[in-house]
């Protein structure tokens, strides 16, 4: 939303233009180029307090438990791997079928990640993503000098490398989840958020997690209501690591995330949806959280 008050770019044919993506193909509304609601679940959820924070302490895991209460069983009774504190650094953030880029944004602004490296199977995504990113840096790093005396206090401003910007920045890369032959990039912490769309991306998701999880990765998947990938996902999961308890016990949990405005192609998005309102709404997002050591 920032740059639609820059005096650079007053409507969107201009931004469109300045970063080479043909308006037309923006317009045919492909999945990438609008919101669903899992994104921002995913979002809030990875630069939330109850992620971030270890669960030593008793207290913590309980409140962690009722205000995330989409971690799988295994995960949540779990210190969390991926943590700053566990690792000795800042993680990286690894964020599949990117979209819009809500998530890796967020994460870019919380500066909680050592990198974000953002991957989608089409190109327009990852331009305009690059174009938000320049944009809303541009903007923050305007503004940065007028907030000195509130983010002195800011704990993520500790490293003296990351003062010269208010943004961690964003690499993309084109990546498609589904060609098994090419190598999971790498991030400590992988999101995906609404990618479910149909059973084959379900399997191709569920094999991807497994990958991460062996070598080590933190996986969060955020899913809206009625996408057919889901089932598929969690049945593909299970049939590969059919002797892994907490595998085989793994669930979505539903959690409060609100609805998305504006308009939606009807191929991607029926009459019926209950994603899309003409204004925010309470909305239950399916999102499930898997860290290592739940394979045992």
């Amino acid at each position: 939303d920032d740059y639609d008050d820059d005096d650079d770019y007053d409507d969107d044919d201009a931004l469109l233009s300045d970063v080479g993506v043909d308006k037309n193909i923006v317009r045919e509304d492909p999945y990438g180029a609008v919101l669903w609601p899992a994104a921002s679940a995913v979002s809030e959820y990875i630069n939330g307090d109850a992620f971030w924070n270890d669960d030593d302490d008793g207290e913590q895991r309980k409140r962690q438990q009722q205000t995330s209460s989409f971690s799988s069983s295994s995960s949540s009774s779990s210190s969390s791997s991926s943590s700053s504190s566990s690792l000795g650094r800042k993680p990286s953030l690894l964020e599949l079928g990117t979209g819009t880029g809500l998530v890796a944004l967020s994460a870019s602004v919380s500066r909680k990640y050592s990198s974000v490296l953002a991957t989608d199977y089409e190109t327009v995504p990852l331009r305009l993503l690059d174009a938000a990113f320049y944009l809303n840096r541009e903007r923050r790093d305007n503004n940065h000098g007028d907030d000195d005396d509130n983010n002195s206090n800011n704990d993520n401003d500790d490293d003296d490398d990351e003062s010269s910007s208010t943004m961690t920045p964003i690499t993309t890369s084109l990546f498609d989840i589904c060609d098994l032959s090419a190598p999971l990039p790498p991030g400590d912490v992988i999101c995906a958020a609404d990618i479910l769309y149909e059973p084959k991306t379900g399997i191709a998701l569920a094999r991807r997690t497994l990958e991460a999880l062996e070598r080590g990765s933190r996986v969060v998947v955020g899913c809206s209501p009625g996408r057919p990938g889901r089932p598929a996902f969690l049945e593909e999961l299970k049939r590969l690591k059919p002797e892994c308890d907490a595998i085989r016990g793994a669930k979505f949990k539903d959690t409060e995330g609100t609805t998305c405005t504006g308009k939606r192609h009807s191929l991607i998005c029926g009459e019926g949806s209950t994603s899309v309102s003409e204004e925010p709404e309470m909305l239950l997002v399916a999102l499930m959280d898997l860290t290592p050591d739940c394979l045992g």
